[in-house]
């Protein structure tokens, strides 16, 4: 199997993409990336001909010297915080962005689940979050609305999108969907290693 890499900062265009996708999160994401001193960079990664999505990772300005005194690049594949991926022009937030952002206080417009014991063991193998394992949801949920999925101790637990809205929540049976499941911490656990 043939392996090739190469890592660089983002270019404009890639810029652009993800600033246009973060947007429809939340207008202080975007703030917050124009201002920091953090900075995107890119994995472009191939295996076999087969194009795999690119990667984007988030790294403080200290390691682009680092990074730019390192004659070969293309052997390296990530340097800090797995930001998120683009795909077909779009750019997908990772739940290490979207909880490194939240710490950040930068997410304040995202609405959150809370979750029992079942559902966070669930969420953890992959799975959809079901009416019987919400505990707690936003009153004005929509579906369609991006969600971090928290446990009853406030740990995040995953990403995911609302397949309902809040005003039919009730109506549901106890084995309904109410969201699903984006990415979960327990990915690290079923991926090929």
């Amino acid at each position: 199997m043939i392996e090739s890499s190469n890592f660089r900062q983002i270019n404009e265009i890639e810029k652009e993409i993800i600033i246009q996708s973060l947007s429809k999160i939340s207008p202080n994401i975007i703030q917050f990336i124009i201002k920091s001193k953090n900075l995107l960079y890119i994995s472009l990664k191939k295996w076999d001909s087969k194009s795999i999505y690119p990667s984007v990772y988030l790294t403080s300005n200290y390691f682009q010297e680092e990074i730019d005194l390192i004659e070969f690049n293309d052997k390296i594949y990530s340097v800090g915080l797995y930001f998120g991926f683009i795909k077909r022009g779009r750019f997908y937030i990772s739940l290490e962005g979207a909880e490194f952002l939240y710490k950040k206080g930068i997410l304040s417009e995202i609405k959150f689940i809370y979750v029992n014991k079942k559902g966070e063991k669930s969420i953890l193998y992959g799975n959809d979050i079901l009416k019987d394992m919400v505990t707690k949801t936003p009153s004005n949920l929509q579906k369609g609305d991006l969600l971090i999925i928290f446990n009853d101790m406030n740990e995040i637990l995953a990403i995911a999108y609302s397949k309902v809205e809040n005003k039919i929540l009730q109506q549901l049976k106890s084995n309904n969907v109410v969201a699903s499941n984006l990415s979960d911490k327990g990915i690290y656990l079923r991926e090929n290693q």
